[in-house]
């Protein structure tokens, strides 16, 4: 059933399947984790330091529904860095002989991290509209492209999802795949993918704390995307998508899908 209905994702799937007879032996994780992405040239914007709301834990996660509705509230910069960190933030640094590993708030395949997330803004506080890139340390956003987004553009984008380009920002992830995957080769575009998904649900409940809502979204069109981040598909790919943004109506309006 799978193998027929299914052709592409089954060939993915067996392709990236291991036995004892096609285990390749590991590279050394000490000699493989690599720096985040930096604009060395860009201009930044420091996010203020992360205030971790006091929620209970079970409440957040009985609390996360997918928001389709936002208003026209601009979303705060304080809570755009708690978000940023509660999906990929810097937790702390380790020392293991002559190589610096730092830990985030995510569980990562060999602690090699290769997820960047970018921001699409278009209404937060404090930021001019346009592209942004989200750096863990010191904790601070580079500016890649001050530009407008207009609605009907990222509509588009998003394969035209309404209820997407009404909100005030959208946090993109995307994997520079050789980070995981020359150590452990095709079945590390599996461990990515678990990876996007742990830090997006960081991102959720966060959202949720902050009294904002979100919606996941991995709908897109991969090298349109590419051009307005300004990356390279041969190097670095589009994976997935969250908007942002103060939620219209209560939690069960707020989910409604938004006729376009």
């Amino acid at each position: 059933m799978f193998r027929e209905k299914y052709p592409e994702a089954w060939i993915f799937h067996r392709g990236t399947c291991r036995s004892e007879l096609n285990t390749l032996q590991l590279q050394d994780a000490q000699s493989l984790q690599e720096s985040y992405k930096e604009y060395l040239s860009a201009p930044t914007v420091l996010l203020p330091l992360v205030k971790i709301p006091s929620v209970q834990f079970a409440d957040l996660v009985s609390e996360r529904y997918s928001c389709r509705r936002f208003t026209n509230e601009p979303v705060q910069l304080q809570d755009v860095a708690n978000i940023l960190f509660a999906g990929y933030g810097k937790c702390s640094t380790i020392i293991l002989g002559e190589n610096e590993f730092i830990w985030r708030t995510v569980p990562s395949g060999g602690g090699l991290y290769p997820l960047e997330l970018y921001l699409l803004v278009t209404n937060v506080a404090g930021l001019e509209p346009g592209i942004y890139h989200y750096v863990i340390t010191p904790g601070l956003l580079e500016i890649v492209k001050i530009v407008n987004l207009p609605k009907s553009f990222l509509e588009n984008l998003f394969m035209h999802q309404p209820y997407v380009a009404a909100a005030p920002l959208i946090i993109v992830a995307t994997s520079v795949i050789e980070r995981t995957m020359k150590k452990y080769f095709d079945r590390g575009y599996r461990y990515i993918l678990f990876e996007a998904g742990h830090a997006f649900q960081n991102m959720n409940l966060m959202s949720i704390a902050c009294q904002l809502g979100s919606m996941n979204i991995g709908g897109f069109f991969d090298a349109d995307m590419c051009k307005v981040l300004g990356i390279d598909m041969e190097e670095e790919v589009p994976l997935y998508a969250m908007a942002v943004g103060v939620p219209d109506g209560n939690s069960i309006t707020a989910r409604l899908p938004v006729q376009g």
